[in-house]
C-alpha cells in the first residue's frame, strides 16, 4: 500500500515538472519546421559557409537580437579537446555572427529565457567536461555575445 501511495507522488510530482517546463523557455518568434528544422536552414548553411570544418554539435533558434527575425544559437567543435559558441544573427537580406565564446564540451544544453523581462532575450547554456559542469547566461547586445553571468563555465569548456 505505502509503494502504491509513494508511486502515486512520484508520478504527480513528474507531471507538475513536466507541465512546468513547457513554456518556460519558450521564445516569442515562430520555429522553423520541416526539412528546415532538420537540416538548420539558411542560418546555419552561413554557419557552415563562415566556418568550414567546424561541426555544429547543437543549435537552437529565438530572436535574440530582438529584430522580430530567427537567429540562430550554435555550439560547435572548436578543436580536439574544446567547443565555442556564437549567434548567427538573421537581418532582412544578410547574415552576421556574433563574437565566438567559449562552449561546455559535452551534455550541452541552450535555453531560451526572459530572464529581465525586457528585450533582448538571454539564454542559458549548460554543460559540462568530464566531471565538471557550468552554466552562463548570454545576451546579445549589437552583434556581441555578452557573458551576464556564470558558474563552473571556465572547467567545463
Amino acid at each position: 500500500m505505502a509503494w502504491r501511495k509513494l508511486s502515486t507522488i512520484f508520478m504527480a510530482c513528474a507531471l507538475v515538472a513536466l507541465a512546468a517546463g513547457y513554456g518556460a523557455g519558450s521564445s516569442k518568434t515562430s520555429l522553423p519546421t520541416g526539412v528546415e528544422l532538420a537540416t538548420g536552414g539558411p542560418l546555419l548553411e552561413y554557419f557552415q559557409a563562415t566556418h568550414p570544418g567546424q561541426e555544429a554539435i547543437v543549435y537552437s533558434r529565438a530572436d535574440v537580437n530582438n529584430d522580430q527575425g530567427v537567429d540562430l544559437v550554435v555550439i560547435f567543435r572548436a578543436g580536439k579537446e574544446n567547443n565555442a559558441m556564437l549567434a548567427v544573427l538573421g537581418f532582412p537580406g544578410s547574415y552576421q555572427c556574433t563574437n565566438e565564446v567559449p562552449a561546455p564540451v559535452s551534455d550541452q544544453v541552450i535555453q531560451f529565457k526572459d530572464i529581465d523581462d525586457k528585450p533582448p532575450l538571454e539564454f542559458i547554456v549548460q554543460g559540462r567536461k568530464g566531471t565538471n559542469y557550468g552554466y552562463a547566461i548570454y545576451r546579445v547586445e549589437g552583434t556581441n555575445l555578452e557573458d551576464l553571468f556564470g558558474e563552473g563555465m571556465k572547467d567545463c569548456c
